[in-house]
C-alpha cells in the first residue's frame, strides 16, 4: 500500500509555479519586446549636400531639354548662362556637360578658376556675370 503524505498538493503547487516562472522566462526569450523609443522616420533625412545634389540635378536635366530645342549655339550659351543652375551656382561645383548644336561641348563644375565669356571681353574678372558663364568651359 502505498502512503501518501500531506505535503503533496503543495509539491504539485510548487511545481506548478516553477513551471510557470519557466513559460514565462521562455515567452520573453522568444517573443521581442516592444521598445519604449519613438519610431524612426520612415526614409532617413537627406543631407544638405544630397539635397543640393538632387536641386542641381534637375536644374541640369531642366536646362539640357531647353538646350536640346534650340538649334543656334549661341542661344544655347545664353540659356545657360540664364538658367537656374548658373543662377544657383551649381555650375561651380555640380559637374555636368551639355552638348549644343554645333556638337561643341559645355563642361561645368570645373570650380571658379575656369569660365566661358559671351562677350567680347578677354577676362572673367572684367565681365559682368551676364556676360560669362563661371565654372564652365567650352571644348
Amino acid at each position: 500500500m502505498i502512503k501518501r503524505t500531506r505535503n503533496s498538493p503543495i509539491n504539485t503547487i510548487i511545481l506548478a509555479i516553477i513551471a510557470i516562472v519557466i513559460l514565462v522566462f521562455l515567452i520573453r526569450k522568444f517573443i521581442p519586446q516592444t521598445p519604449n523609443q519613438p519610431t524612426p522616420p520612415p526614409h532617413p533625412t537627406p543631407s544638405p549636400n544630397q539635397t543640393i545634389f538632387a536641386q542641381c540635378a534637375q536644374y541640369a536635366t531642366a536646362i539640357q531639354q531647353q538646350i536640346e530645342a534650340s538649334n543656334d549655339s549661341y542661344s544655347q550659351l545664353q540659356m545657360l548662362a540664364n538658367s537656374s543652375y548658373v543662377s544657383s551656382g551649381c555650375n561651380v561645383h555640380f559637374q555636368y556637360a551639355f552638348t549644343l548644336y554645333n556638337d561643341s561641348v559645355v563642361i561645368c563644375g570645373l570650380g571658379s578658376g575656369q569660365c566661358i565669356i559671351l562677350s567680347g571681353s578677354n577676362s572673367c574678372s572684367s565681365c559682368q556675370p551676364s556676360d560669362y558663364i563661371l565654372g564652365c568651359q567650352l571644348r
